[in-house]
C-alpha cells in the first residue's frame, strides 16, 4: 500500500506500481510528497536512533530520509513485493516486512513513531488498522498520518474500473473519532487540501490534461468518466499527529 494515494486499476500492474506515476511524483506517490513527510518529522523531533515504522513504505523514499536525514532506525512494511524490492535498493539500512496495516508483523510497543501516509483509506478496516498502530507504538509514541478525506458524508465516488482511496474516503470527523477510540490523543490536525490541487496541477502540466493522464491506464471512455467523477468529488487532504 503506499502505497499512497493509491489507485488500483484493471491493468496488470496497480497504478502505484506504474512508472508514469513514479516519475510524476518523484516516487512518493502521494500529495505533498517527501516534503510533507519531512515537515511532520521536524514537528515530532524524534531522538536520534529512535525506531520508526513506515506502513505502506512503497519504494522506500521515506525510509531513506528517516535514516539519512533524521538519523532514525527505519522499518518498512508493504504488501507489494515489487515495492519492497525497490525499497531494499533505495534504503538498504531499513528492516523490511511484507504485510498490511490491519495485521502488523511487529511486537507490542516497539516503535517511537509510525508513519502512515495515504494508506489508511486503502485498508479493509480503519478501526483495526488504528488499533494495530496503537499496539506497536511505545507509550508516548507518535503516529504521523496523512490521507484523503471526504468533505460530505453522503458522497460516494462512482469511478469506472478503478478501486482507490477516493472510494473509501471518510469524513475527517469520523477519522478523528476513530483515532480517539483507538486510544490516541490528537496533537496536530491540519487541512492540507491545497496539496491535492498541486498534484492535479502537476498532472495537467506533465500530460496536458487529467483525462490524458488517466488514458495511460484505461480506455478513452473510462478515462473521460473518471475525470468527470473526480472533478465533482468533495475531497480534501489532511495531516494528523496523534500520541499514544
Amino acid at each position: 500500500m503506499n502505497s499512497s494515494c493509491l489507485f488500483r486499476t484493471s491493468t496488470p500492474l496497480p497504478l502505484y506500481e506504474q512508472e508514469e506515476l513514479h516519475a510524476l511524483t518523484g516516487g512518493t506517490l502521494r500529495p505533498g510528497g517527501i516534503a510533507l513527510t519531512r515537515e511532520l518529522l521536524h514537528f515530532c523531533q524524534f531522538e536520534p536512533g529512535a525506531p520508526v515504522l513506515d506502513i505502506g513504505c512503497g519504494p522506500g523514499h521515506s525510509l531513506n530520509m528517516l535514516a539519512c536525514e533524521f538519523d532514525l532506525r527505519p522499518t518498512g512494511i508493504d504488501p507489494s513485493f515489487a515495492m519492497l524490492a525497490k525499497a531494499n535498493k533505495l534504503a538498504p539500512m531499513a528492516t523490511l516486512f511484507e504485510g498490511v496495516a490491519t495485521n502488523l508483523p511487529c511486537e507490542d510497543a516497539s516503535f517511537d513513531g509510525v508513519l502512515c501516509e495515504c494508506v489508511l483509506s486503502l485498508t479493509t478496516s480503519m478501526e483495526q488498522s488504528l488499533s494495530e498502530m496503537h499496539r506497536v507504538l511505545k507509550p508516548g509514541g507518535r503516529l504521523l498520518l496523512s490521507d484523503i478525506y471526504c468533505k460530505r458524508l453522503s458522497f460516494q465516488a462512482q469511478l469506472p474500473e478503478i478501486k482507490s482511496c477516493i472510494t473509501r474516503a471518510l469524513p475527517l470527523e469520523q477519522i478523528s473519532e476513530g483515532l480517539i477510540q483507538a486510544g490516541f490523543s490528537l496533537t496536530l490536525i491540519q487541512d492540507r487540501s491545497e496539496l491535492l490541487k498541486q498534484l492535479a496541477g502537476q498532472i495537467i502540466f506533465s500530460y496536458g490534461s487529467l483525462e490524458k493522464f488517466w488514458a495511460l491506464f484505461m480506455d478513452a471512455e473510462s478515462a473521460q468518466r473518471t475525470t468527470c467523477a473526480l472533478a465533482t468529488a468533495p475531497l480534501g487532504y489532511y495531516v494528523v499527529v496523534a500520541t499514544k
